[in-house]
């Protein structure tokens, strides 16, 4: 992918790391859309006997779901209240680990971090899809080869930030009215006609539309305790 990337792109203004460790000690101005969807999830389900993990076996020779041994979690003990039996929590450890680094790299250093996704403020019930060839496919079909993620819980990301000022968590929609996206999308659509300006309104509705990406996506902001929030997530 970095190949391609570069080949694509100017490489020349371009640096992969592997880590958020290997970010200079430097401010940081961080923009995560559809990152931490992408990340790896652990699946809990809630049984009788406690929360046991939805792990991934052999069935008659193809690959299936089972669920492990009880597993003893204050992440999930603490979901007890909400949640019942049959219900599903997943856990992104990845996820909490780079915004704990990030955002303690704003604190000493200064910037913002402002993550774009789609979920929910606290995760609840199976969310993994895989995508293949634009087609929603079976997640264990062709491992490997199909696009994987699963719903972002920003209650968690909120809960792992260093000592920075995070959200407050906004519909993607809301966010982009507020920066002006339908005055800047009627200045557009003045010099279109017919099919372009038929694609120019539902790309509009599409990115704004509460039932659409525009409530599917969510917006959350981190900054410093001193600077002043993200336009779009200061009200």
């Amino acid at each position: 992918m970095r190949g391609l990337q570069s080949r694509k792109l100017d490489a020349k203004r371009i640096t992969w790391l592997a880590s958020v460790s290997d970010l200079p000690d430097a401010p940081l101005f961080l923009i995560a859309s559809e990152f931490f969807d992408a990340l790896p999830i652990h699946q809990f389900v809630r049984t009788d006997s406690g929360w046991r993990e939805r792990l991934i076996g052999l069935r008659d020779g193809a690959l299936a779901f089972g669920l492990g041994e009880t597993v003893p979690s204050a992440d999930l003990e603490r979901r007890t209240a909400d949640t019942r039996q049959g219900d599903v929590v997943e856990l992104r450890p990845s996820a909490r680990t780079v915004i704990a680094s990030v955002t303690s790299r704003l604190d000493r250093y200064g910037g913002a971090v402002l993550v774009i996704d789609y979920g929910s403020w606290r995760s609840l019930g199976d969310t993994l899809q895989a995508v293949k060839g634009h087609r929603n496919v079976d997640p264990l079909a062709e491992p490997g080869l199909a696009d994987l993620s699963a719903h972002v819980d920003f209650e968690a990301l909120a809960d792992a930030a260093a000592d920075v000022i995070h959200g407050p968590l906004t519909q993607q929609g809301v966010f982009l009215e507020r920066l002006g996206i339908t005055a800047r999308a009627n200045r557009l659509a003045g010099s279109l006609r017919g099919n372009a300006l038929d694609e120019h309104i539902a790309a509009h509705r599409r990115l704004t539309h509460p039932q659409e990406m525009g409530g599917i996506f969510k917006v959350l902001g981190f900054t410093p305790r001193d600077a002043p929030r993200f336009p779009g997530l200061d009200r």
